[in-house]
C-alpha cells in the first residue's frame, strides 16, 4: 500500500476532550510529577524533624506540580478550542489526512491550509474509545476518527511500521 487516505474526519469538543490527557508531553508530566513526590518526602522528613517553615514550602511546591499538570492538559485543550472557534467559528473542523510515501498531510477542509507531519518526527500513538491519535515534535498531532478509516486498524499500523516512525508503542488490536 503507497498510500492511505481519512476524508471527512471531524474533530470536535468531543474527539478534543477524549484525548486531552494526552495533550501534555510525557516528559513534562513526569518531571512534575516526580518533582512534587520528592518535595513530598523531603516535606514529610522536614515536618517531622520540626523543620515547619521547610516542611510547608516544600508542601506548597508538591502542590503547586500536581495542579501544573492538571493546569497545563486543561490549558492545552482551552487553547485548541479557541483557536478553532476563532479561525473558522465552528466548533468543529472537518480533516482531510494523507498518509503519503514520506509524510502525512493534514489538510484542513474548513480553511483550506495544509500541513505536514513527516513520519520520522512521529513519537507515539494513542488509542481511544473514538480515536487513534498520532503525536509528533513541536506539540503536532494528528486525530484520525476510528470510524473514518475504511480499512483495518492491522493495514493502518503495518502501513505506519513500514516508515521510519519513532513510535515504540503500538495500540493493541
Amino acid at each position: 500500500m503507497k498510500r492511505i487516505q481519512v476524508t471527512h474526519n471531524i474533530v470536535d469538543q468531543d474527539i478534543l476532550n477524549e484525548i486531552k490527557k494526552y495533550m501534555v508531553a510525557p516528559w513534562q508530566q513526569y518531571m512534575l510529577m516526580i518533582t512534587g513526590f520528592i518535595a513530598l518526602v523531603v516535606s514529610i522528613f522536614n515536618l517531622v524533624n520540626q523543620d515547619y517553615p521547610m516542611g510547608i514550602i516544600l508542601a506548597a511546591l508538591c502542590i503547586v506540580c500536581f495542579g501544573e499538570i492538571f493546569w497545563l492538559t486543561k490549558k492545552k485543550y482551552k487553547n485548541i478550542l479557541e483557536t478553532m472557534q476563532k479561525e473558522t467559528n465552528k466548533d468543529e473542523n472537518v480533516y482531510t489526512l494523507v498518509f503519503g510515501n514520506d509524510a502525512l498531510t493534514i489538510r484542513n477542509c474548513d480553511m483550506a491550509t495544509d500541513n505536514k507531519m513527516p513520519y520520522e518526527h512521529m513519537k507515539r500513538i494513542i488509542e481511544t474509545n473514538n480515536t487513534y491519535t498520532l503525536f509528533g515534535k513541536k506539540n503536532q498531532f494528528a486525530v484520525i476518527r476510528k470510524d473514518c478509516l475504511k480499512i483495518k486498524p492491522e493495514e493502518f499500523f503495518d502501513f505506519l511500521k513500514s516508515k521510519e516512525t519513532k513510535i515504540k508503542k503500538w495500540p493493541q488490536i
